[in-house]
């Protein structure tokens, strides 16, 4: 057995498969595969298992070099492992959006080149399948895009797995500018996938958009709760969907159920925060929910801090503290020299 078997066999025998870091990697916590990640690539910097990881974990924080880096070493470790050749095509299309026009091309290629190779080694892997859909759309036919291969995908999803089929339809309907297909394709995904989370979350978040359903994004959400608490994502939906109906009584309590069930990503607060800011009235809840984010790391791709500070700076504007909002505001631009807060700043000056 080689080590990183060895390593991949250990994580699934420490960690409940809730835990594992796929599994953790697929439901949006980084800082616990982060936290997984650093102490096991320290020991073992040349494990494929440790170099995974931890290209996962820079390419959270947005580290796409040293991303890169380590994900083709994990893969020419273990080539034939479908997850490293995924991990190298996501950390190779990272890359090519950063780089220059001379280099996106050629990373461009090994993107779509490292994609086909995971589906080699793995036929259902839907994730390599949809972000080929991805290219296929975005990318112009001389660099290999073809939309009628992107369609065809589609189709293969649907095969093998019917509620991202109906997700991954819904990709195609927005790359045809028929959002009108997008409602129904959603709903179709949450019939035939009662007990799937993201089909009833895509759903909630859409109620809670321009659709304005409120109280059936609120039910979305709370089924999205029932089959998985341990995700921000529900809980963030259901709190939007609370404040966008009045329910005042109910806020609070869900926040703290949140926090309960996901101690370590205050988003639903975050949220909650943005919500009440923009009701004249709900200024100091506001200020209330974004202090209680700040005190908390942000996963890596929820708000930054420095835009939590210029949302509490407007919170406390709101409320008529003016030497306080400028205190958050001078807080935002020394944590991002290109916050909006700026524009505040020189507005009350």
């Amino acid at each position: 057995m080689t080590r990183g078997c060895l390593l991949a066999l250990l994580c699934a025998t420490w960690l409940p498969a809730a835990d594992s870091p796929q599994a953790l990697m697929d439901s949006g916590h980084h800082k616990r595969v982060r936290a997984i990640a650093e102490p096991l690539y320290r020991e073992h910097p040349n494990d494929p298992e440790a170099l995974w990881m931890m290209s996962f974990v820079k390419l959270s924080w947005g580290d796409h070099k040293a991303a890169l880096e380590l994900a083709e070493k994990a893969s020419a470790a273990d080539p034939k492992s479908a997850r490293y050749r995924l991990g190298l095509a996501q950390a190779l299309g990272e890359e090519a959006q950063q780089a220059s026009i001379l280099r996106a091309p050629g990373l461009a290629r090994r993107f779509k080149k490292e994609l086909e190779t995971t589906l080699t080694l793995d036929p259902k892997s839907i994730e390599a399948m949809k972000f080929l859909i991805l290219y296929d759309f975005e990318a112009p036919g001389i660099m290999g895009g073809d939309k009628a291969e992107g369609r065809a995908m589609a189709e293969r999803i649907m095969r093998i797995d019917t509620v991202e089929g109906y997700l991954a339809q819904v990709m195609l309907a927005r790359y045809d500018k028929q959002e009108n297909r997008v409602e129904e394709l959603m709903r179709k995904a949450v019939a035939v996938g009662p007990s799937s989370y993201q089909a009833h979350l895509r759903l909630a978040n859409f109620c809670l958009g321009a659709a304005k359903k409120y109280a059936e994004g609120e039910t979305l959400a709370r089924t999205a709760m029932r089959i998985d608490p341990g995700r921000a994502g529900a809980h963030t939906a259901l709190v939007v969907a609370l404040i966008a109906q009045d329910k005042w009584a109910e806020v609070d309590g869900a926040l703290e159920r949140a926090e309960s069930d996901v101690p370590d990503d205050l988003t639903p607060y975050f949220r909650a925060g943005l919500s009440c800011l923009s009701r004249a009235d709900q200024a100091s809840r506001a200020e209330r929910y974004f202090r209680k984010y700040l005190t908390e790391e942000p996963e890596p791709f929820g708000a930054k801090h420095s835009y939590a500070h210029w949302r509490l700076g407007q919170a406390l504007e709101k409320q008529g503290h003016k030497a306080e909002a400028i205190g958050e505001w001078q807080a935002a631009v020394r944590l991002d020299a290109e916050s909006p807060a700026k524009q505040d700043l020189k507005r009350v000056k």
